[in-house]
């Protein structure tokens, strides 16, 4: 009868949520934050790079930020170019060893030579006295055309829609070229050039539509730029429909642009323009069709077959072009901490507090659409898929590897050779040895390491791909690592008190396992992020299972627990500051973390003792399954045992030390006696 029970709550729970669902594998390489004198989280704009040099404007901070990152995993900063201490820079270029710098607030743009990024040399301005250029610009661009370096900027603000070209060959004697005055009623925001052709995107108002205007610039020297085509939005008018900035395919056929909007419906919208007298919409996709919260895109780019785009408070969000009509996600990675997170005090308070009835922790966190311009603000991917740049307005810069965007899952379950598939092992605490069979050769091994006493953790903490030995020390709140990139130098690292629950994971999606603890005593999860730095937050109560997991498939393990008490998972989820909670099993039930359909998204899943049932939910696509495999003394060590990205059912049965599991690739039958009485399996350790 609880059998029957349950299933009718998972087809209800079917019906109340709709998601997507994308395999989202980019992985944080680094990032540096400029120390400014700001304490406004807006603080950074645009980014660019060109070679072992990146460059990034400023907001409410002031000056350009230029940096050296001929070693990607640790950047540094070069030199702050800021002269008088008061020019907002929004934009910032480099293109070989020279930097074009673009004030918001009257400087004009100044022209840098960077060929020693430590000390950069002011080598011209171009302003209203000097080029006849705009005093104040929000965008910019220097394109080479016959052999002329020409500069494309626009007005910071809606008193002019002109736009002015400038030869800046020489930059200590910019020469006008002509000024554009577009067909957009109000203000272009951006430009984007592909080849002789230049998309302007332009704002509108609130009685005026705007308009994407195509213009052909080949020789803008010697002959105006023509129009041959504009996009606007005939089905109505809301705030001029707001188009920020556009980018097209490589191929010029498909232009790719998005609405910037502060009530949630901003959107990124495809259209064919391969005849641009007459654009056609062709597809449009917003934040619910995606699962994120954020206030709106902001800026779209292309390279190859990969669009990229920054979206505030969602990070930078990739799309695959296969289908340049029909954009799909197959990646994320978010800049930007919780958008609701608790103030300081508060966090001090939690600290500090009892553990609350609410497993929120805050009402805050209960806002669900942000309704500010936070977080990333640029993307910049043509260094490479391996080192794409986001500038984040608060966190300034950051190094992303997004190459393995449509690779396999990758398997973090006690895999020590790096094959991709879970091995034998087992930890023995009669003996303190670790015990472990390769699946790549069958090869055994065996290790002293731990005592009976420890808590099995073994993890990635070296990002080499292949899990480590490790263990939690309760007696002494001390972690001690063997990495398999250096077994002869232990690494051992207090963290923790003796009544901690060790919840090791990957919580900053830089591709190595964290130390982490739940404190039981304050629903306190207190994480050391091995690239992003420590972080606390309280959720769950005396009483939850905290389970590692990633319910969003972002890379990043989500802080969640599942109460046995009404049988709920409570996630809060890394890349949204909307909370997750889902009624799914009964106490008595054992919650279990794996992914099991291998799309990247960590399954709500219980295996039921009493009649040896696992019941699985996917939180994104609300498939539902059950299977009947074990019995009540087993231990549930789901993983990817057969290499396909998938966790395989399995269990290990301690009366006999037989492994059981059911392989996702073909549904086979497996059972193999590894280990003795009283040893702990190895994959256990990532099970609540």
């Amino acid at each position: 009868m609880s059998g029957l029970a349950f299933s009718l709550c998972a087809i209800v729970m079917t019906a109340a949520f709709s998601t997507s669902v994308s395999a989202q594998k980019v992985r944080l390489r680094s990032q540096i934050t400029p120390t400014c004198g700001s304490s406004s989280n807006l603080k950074f704009a645009d980014i660019y790079a060109d070679g072992n040099i990146a460059v990034q404007g400023s907001y409410n901070c002031r000056g350009a930020f230029i940096y050296d990152i001929s070693n990607p995993d640790a950047p540094k900063l070069a030199s702050w170019y800021n002269p008088g201490s008061n020019q907002q820079f929004l934009e910032a270029i480099v293109i070989g060893t020279r930097g074009y710098f673009g004030s918001g607030n009257g400087g004009g743009v100044h022209i840098v030579d960077l060929t020693n990024p430590y000390s950069p040399q002011l080598l011209g301005i171009v302003n209203s006295a000097t080029g006849n250029g705009h005093n104040s610009i929000h965008e910019m661009m220097v394109i080479n055309q016959m052999g002329s370096e020409i500069l494309i900027e626009n007005f910071n603000g809606f008193s002019s829609k002109i736009l002015k070209f400038i030869d800046i060959t020489n930059p200590a004697n910019p020469v006008f070229i002509r000024d554009l005055n577009p067909t957009e009623p109000i203000w272009v925001h951006a430009m984007h050039i592909r080849g002789d052709r230049m998309f302007t995107s332009g704002w509108g108002s609130s009685s005026q539509r705007g308009r994407t205007e195509i213009y052909n610039i080949a020789n803008v020297a010697n002959t105006p730029p023509q129009l041959l085509g504009f996009i606007d939005d005939q089905s109505g008018v809301t705030a001029g429909n707001s188009m920020h900035s556009s980018w097209t395919s490589e191929d010029g056929k498909y232009l790719y642009s998005c609405r910037e909007t502060s009530n949630g419906n901003g959107d990124l919208r495809t259209y064919n323009i391969e005849n641009p007298a007459t654009p056609l919409l062709v597809n449009s996709v917003g934040m619910n069709a995606l699962s994120i919260n954020a206030v709106t895109p902001h800026n779209p780019v292309v390279m190859g077959n990969r669009l990229y785009i920054s979206w505030y408070q969602a990070g930078i969000q990739v799309f695959d072009l296969s289908n340049p009509s029909t954009p799909i996600r197959v990646g994320q990675y978010d800049t930007y901490p919780a958008v609701f997170a608790p103030p300081a005090e508060e966090k001090q308070a939690l600290l500090d507090a009892e553990p609350w009835d609410m497993v929120c922790g805050s009402d805050s966190r209960q806002n669900l659409l942000p309704t500010s311009y936070d977080g990333n603000w640029a993307v910049y991917p043509f260094l490479g898929s391996d080192k794409i740049l986001a500038g984040d307005l608060a966190n300034g810069l950051l190094v992303l590897d997004a190459s393995a965007v449509t690779s396999p899952v990758k398997n973090r379950v006690s895999d020590f050779d790096g094959d991709g598939k879970t091995d034998l092992s087992v930890f023995s605490p009669s003996g303190t040895l670790w015990s472990i069979e390769n699946s790549s050769d069958s090869t055994a091994s065996a290790v002293g390491f731990g005592f009976g006493t420890d808590v099995l953790e073994p993890g990635d903490y070296d990002g080499d791909g292949k899990t480590d030995i490790a263990i939690f020390r309760p007696s002494t709140g001390t972690w001690w690592i063997r990495r398999s990139s250096d077994p002869g130098n232990f690494l051992a690292m207090k963290f923790g008190l003796s009544t901690d629950i060790p919840v090791a994971g990957d919580y900053d999606a830089d591709g190595k396992t964290d130390l982490a603890v739940w404190r039981p005593s304050t629903g306190i999860w207190y994480i050391q992020q091995s690239t992003l730095g420590f972080k606390a937050m309280q959720w769950g109560v005396s009483g939850d299972k905290p389970v590692v997991g990633d319910f969003e498939g972002d890379g990043k393990i989500d802080i969640a627990v599942w109460r046995p008490s009404n049988g709920v998972w409570y996630v809060s989820q890394s890349s949204s500051s909307i909370p997750l909670y889902r009624a799914f099993g009964t106490n008595g039930d054992k919650p279990v973390s794996g992914d099991f359909d291998g799309n990247g998204v960590s399954d709500f899943t219980v295996y039921r003792p009493s009649n040896g049932t696992w019941y699985m939910l996917d939180p994104s696509t609300q498939t539902f399954s059950a299977f009947n495999f074990g019995i009540a003394e087993d231990v549930p060590i789901p993983a990817d045992y057969d290499g396909d990205s998938k966790a395989d059912i399995a269990v290990f049965r301690p009366s006999t030390s037989v492994w059981y599991r059911l392989n996702s690739t073909n549904g086979g039958f497996y059972a193999r006696l590894f280990g003795q009485t009283g040893d702990i399996p190895s994959p256990s350790s990532v099970q609540p």
